[in-house]
């Protein structure tokens, strides 16, 4: 009786004092680290815990182990809490066992957090990093239980895990809630693309687009799309923690198929083709607690497909380009058109001669509307300046 009076005084104390929210939902990556910052500022600044709620399969480990640093770091007391139907597996085991203090529903779980491929050095260290986060809080066969969530791949039961004493059931009433911290939409968008082999595959789309670009017809628009790619892929890499020797490999095996848009025999093709292999297989060994999907692995293949078929249309339209009769050129050498876009220099823009359009650039600022003469052709491209 004494007991369940403590508990409903503590639980008093905590919905009067107030928490600050963070929801981990989905994949363990940079922007659950980002958020569980922020909030972890937050709640540091309003004098209040932070409570991490916990609903993940599990994620990858440079961000898993930026949480549980800031855990150890707090000011406050931090939380964790698995609700109803909710899991902390694998990486989210971690997070959730280095809290100060964990409180599960009775339908969520906790545990499966043995590394993939379960490598034995991995194994011990994963352990021993268990073991660790469990013995800030106790000093007893509580510390085997969280060891077994990695040496025997344990799953536990929000019911089963309160029974052994590893979490609490929440407060009654719940918790007095001052701020709340969720991923918005840009954060679910690169949530969705926390994937190596999808970020290996943005690197290789990216780096052939730029290539084809630069190699076949000159300015289309394609390489601005490449670009986007390969700055969105670099900055996963960063945050994912990825290895970047798979980007290496990613973009070399790019280079190598962007070159089939000079050469077009196909052997370079091949052996980019096995570079790009090679890097998914790296990216996805490397994460020990993530686990790419068969769909992102198709996704991959067809990506890498696509990317050969643009080069090889690359080579077909630059082999074409070439044996374009030279009156062609010299006919547009010095027409007069206009620009219809905005042109400067380092800003292709379009103009219409000759009755059709074409992608031009200028060393001079051309506005819209203005009348102007092709100095030069380069590909598809056109050169000109002002008229008059």
């Amino acid at each position: 009786m004494r007991l369940f009076l403590v508990a409903l005084a503590l639980a008093a104390a905590l919905k009067a004092a107030g928490v600050v929210v963070v929801y981990l939902d989905g994949t363990v990556d940079g922007t659950a680290a980002s958020l569980v910052s922020a909030a972890l500022a937050e709640a540091e600044g309003r004098g209040v815990p932070l409570l991490i709620v916990l609903d993940t399969y599990g994620g990858f480990l440079q961000p898993t182990d930026q949480i549980v640093d800031a855990i150890l770091r707090a000011r406050v007391e931090v939380y964790a809490y698995v609700p109803r139907g909710g899991k902390a597996m694998s990486a989210g085991a971690f997070i959730a066992i280095a809290a100060d203090r964990l409180y599960m529903d009775p339908t969520g779980e906790i545990g499966a957090a043995e590394p993939r491929p379960p490598d034995p050095k991995a194994v011990n260290y994963a352990e021993g990093r268990m073991r660790a986060l469990a013995q800030r809080k106790w000093n007893d066969s509580r510390v085997d239980v969280a060891a077994s969530f990695v040496r025997e791949n344990r799953v536990l039961t929000g019911r089963e895990a309160v029974a052994l004493g590893l979490a609490e059931p929440p407060p009654p009433g719940g918790w007095e809630i001052v701020a709340e911290y969720k991923r918005d939409p840009l954060m679910r968008l690169l949530n969705a693309l926390s994937d190596p082999t999808l970020v290996a595959l943005l690197l290789l789309l990216g780096a052939v687009l730029i290539g084809y670009e630069l190699l076949a017809a000159g300015f289309q628009g394609v390489g601005v799309v490449g670009a986007v790619l390969l700055v969105l892929a670099l900055y996963l890499v960063g945050q994912l923690g990825i290895d970047w020797l798979v980007a290496a490999l990613a973009i070399g095996g790019a280079a190598l198929i962007a070159a089939e848009v000079v050469v077009g025999h196909g052997a370079f093709a091949a052996s980019g083709l096995a570079m790009f292999a090679l890097a998914v297989y790296l990216a996805a060994a490397s994460q020990p607690y993530y686990q790419a999907g068969e769909l992102a692995y198709l996704l991959a293949g067809l990506g890498a497909l696509g990317a050969v078929a643009v080069a090889y249309l690359g080579y077909k339209v630059r082999k074409a380009l070439r044996r374009r009769p030279s009156y062609y050129v010299e006919e547009l050498r010095g027409a007069r058109g206009v620009a219809k876009t905005a042109i400067g220099p380092g800003r292709p823009g379009v103009v219409y001669a000759k009755g059709e359009e074409w992608t031009a650039v200028s060393d001079e600022e051309v506005p819209p509307g203005a009348e102007v003469v092709i100095v030069d052709v380069e590909g598809l491209t056109v050169k000109v300046k002002k008229a008059g």
